[in-house]
This record gives C-alpha cells, sequence and structure tokens, in this order.
C-alpha cells in the first residue's frame, strides 16, 4: 500500500512517497495495549508525518499522536492491511 501526500508551500511542491514493508505486521495485540490512564487529550502533538504502527494495529501519524492516544507499544512505518 503506498500513500502519496503532497504539500504545497508557495511555489515548491514536496512529494513524498511511504510504504509499508511487504512482510510487515503489526506487533501482536494485548490485553494492554491500550492504557486509559496514558491517554491525554490535551496532548499537542507537531503536525510531522513519521507514521508508527501501534500494537492495536492502527497507524499513527507519529509517536506523539500514539502515546496521546495511550498506545503502549508501536514500530516505526505504517501498519500493513
Amino acid at each position: 500500500m503506498k500513500k502519496l501526500i503532497i504539500s504545497t508551500f508557495s511555489t515548491a511542491i514536496l512529494i513524498f512517497s511511504f510504504s509499508c514493508k511487504p512482510d510487515c505486521t503489526p506487533p501482536a495485540a494485548s490485553s494492554n495495549c491500550i492504557n486509559p490512564a496514558l491517554i491525554d487529550s490535551n496532548a499537542v502533538c507537531q503536525d510531522i508525518l513519521a507514521p508508527v504502527c501501534g500494537c492495536n494495529g492502527v497507524t499513527y501519524e507519529n509517536a506523539c499522536v500514539a502515546d496521546a492516544n495511550g498506545v503502549t507499544s508501536y514500530v516505526p512505518g505504517e501498519c500493513c492491511q
């Protein structure tokens, strides 16, 4: 799966292409993948695209977003479907 992100700044166009590894799998899900005590609805995360795959099989925009959602473990990159 490939995603194409296009961001325009004045006349410059930046194109980034991210793809997941062909045989990647998310970490094994467990009953404690999401810790409600760690959820921070007031977290301020930078808008940086550095995807991480959470132990729940969800791709988060970056580690900060995963942390703010209470994810207890994740690996770099998108989750494969």
